[in-house]
């Protein structure tokens, strides 16, 4: 046989045998990621929830100056509902130009049903309110304003759910008597590509890849305990439902609580550019003071109408 023939045989072969050992990695690399990550999103549909959490949402950037707002918020787990304060509590320290205005608004501890722990699966109203600020706020040095953010949002990992973000106590407390949505039916159909990157110790570092809806299934990386199932740290592809955060990519940090997830801290990765002259960098939203509880601040009356709320869409 000639030679030159035998040799083009053999390249041929051991190309085929490299192909098809890269195709080997390449399938269990996507095995072994769906797996973890099924394990992990198990362990979150479990996960059991208080009623209601308070916590402290601080927002720190530099664009030019450092800038730190701090705003309190309430969240109704069951419901999906997020109240939050329209004035920072640097605002209320040092009064400028306010983001709104509150009127006669009166605070309380009602006593709350304890209903499912694992109600923060369920599928409540759409009906986002929209808002319109009393008192337009004159500080253009703070791009980023007023923020609503739920504690319990996991960015598409387990099936998005729509928050609301609530402009008054009396919403805030009528939505709280309402019914609530704990569970569906029907087949899940998967939203993610997802590979195995690496392994360190414990914890794998996954690659995820939305296969439908990529600005609620907002995922991108996670890292997931593989002996716990408990996620550690994500990439997302944008937080809130306003650009340009809305399109910029964030690191977001988890804790585990009295058995649930929630969100430590988000932390920009690139700049976020507001406009041509305002550019946001080190933007970072911490979670601080989270306190879980069974019964729920009780608004009297009240107006309380955000400039712009920022909320898991």
């Amino acid at each position: 046989m000639n030679s030159r023939i035998i040799r083009t045989a053999l390249r041929s072969a051991s190309l085929l045998l490299i192909t098809t050992g890269f195709i080997h990695q390449a399938d269990m690399a996507t095995v072994q990621g769906e797996a973890i990550f099924n394990h992990a999103l198990a362990v979150a549909k479990n996960d059991g929830y208080s009623r209601y959490a308070q916590y402290d949402v601080v927002v720190t950037f530099t664009n030019g100056a450092h800038h730190t707002d701090t705003w309190a918020t309430t969240e109704d787990m069951v419901h999906a509902s997020v109240y939050a304060d329209i004035f920072s509590q640097q605002e209320r320290a040092n009064p400028t130009t306010p983001h709104g205005v509150n009127v006669g608004l009166s605070f309380g501890l009602q006593d709350a049903d304890q209903r499912s722990p694992g109600a923060n699966n369920g599928t409540p109203s759409t009906d986002t309110a929209v808002s319109v600020p009393l008192i337009k706020g004159g500080d253009t040095s703070d791009p980023v304003g007023p923020v609503a953010f739920a504690v319990d949002q996991n960015f598409g990992f387990t099936d998005p759910r729509p928050y609301v973000v609530v402009q008054e106590g009396e919403t805030f407390s009528s939505r709280a008597d309402g019914f609530t949505t704990i569970g569906h039916t029907g087949v899940e159909k998967d939203r993610y590509i997802v590979k195995l990157a690496d392994t360190t110790g414990n914890v794998a570092h996954l690659l995820l890849t939305p296969l439908r809806d990529s600005t609620r299934n907002r995922l991108r990386e996670l890292w997931v305990e593989t002996d716990t199932g408990y996620v550690r740290q994500a990439i997302v592809e944008g937080v809130g439902n306003r650009p340009p955060i809305s399109e910029g990519r964030f690191k977001v940090t988890f804790v585990r609580v009295q058995g649930g997830t929630y969100i430590s801290t988000i932390q920009s990765i690139d700049t976020i550019h507001f406009g041509d002259d305002d550019d946001v960098t080190d933007l970072r939203f911490t979670f601080e003071n989270l306190a879980l509880m069974n019964t729920s601040p009780k608004y009297s009356f009240g107006i309380s109408t955000p400039e712009q709320t920022l909320h898991d869409p």
